[in-house]
């Protein structure tokens, strides 16, 4: 969410290199190879991530028109996770155990049994529960070389990059002081300095 409507911050990012000449083909060949995939809850995976449409967020087949828009990339980012209790899982886990010892009359359990009934346990929750879904929305203003994605979470930060990177082949830098510095020109003896910039919390001033 974000780039259409609602919040108006995000996190900065800069790539370290241009878009290929061929980008236009090559771009939305990968970003069907890496658009999202829906969790399969017979699969142990508890989190799928990847590229849908920014305003359509179940279209995961891309041409060129649906993402290009005025020199903006605009995509939306997916992450789809389960999110099940471990208190739910244990509860569930220990009454499976208690069936099994009765009908097979046992006592204790092996530890292969124990994790075969943790497996079917959680699979049975994943089946009968939705994944949540997360969407944050991404821009690429391709003359500039800006890449905004609105969220400031730490962890969605780093699984976008990583999808972007994947994705486009493309290394991204956080916007700084020093890569401000480098993407305006800047003489060398002033990035020098930029690069010794440190960060200040303003909130722990009197």
């Amino acid at each position: 969410m974000g780039a259409l409507s609602g919040s108006l911050t995000y996190e900065l990012y800069f790539p370290e290199e241009e878009p290929p000449d061929n980008w236009t083909n090559l771009f939305v060949e990968k970003l069907n190879l890496n658009a999202f995939e829906p969790l399969d809850p017979e699969e142990d995976e508890d989190e799928s991530i990847g590229w849908v449409h920014m305003e359509r967020p179940l279209q995961t087949q891309f041409e060129l028109k649906d993402v290009h828009h005025d020199s903006f990339l605009n995509l939306g980012f997916r992450r789809d996770r389960y999110s099940i209790p471990s208190a739910l899982i244990d509860a569930h886990v220990e009454e499976a155990e208690r069936d099994y010892k009765e009908e097979h009359d046992k006592d204790t359990l092996q530890k292969h049994e124990r994790e075969e009934i943790e497996q079917m346990v959680e699979q049975k929750l994943r089946e009968e529960t939705l994944p949540k879904m997360r969407l944050v929305d991404m821009s690429w203003h391709l003359p500039s070389g800006r890449v905004r994605f609105w969220s400031h979470a730490n962890k969605l930060n780093e699984l976008f990059r990583q999808l972007f990177e994947e994705t486009f082949e493309i290394q991204l830098l956080p916007a700084s002081p020093y890569v401000n510095g480098l993407q305006l020109g800047l003489a060398p003896e002033r990035i020098e300095r930029l690069q010794r910039v440190e960060p200040t919390d303003f909130t722990e001033l009197d």
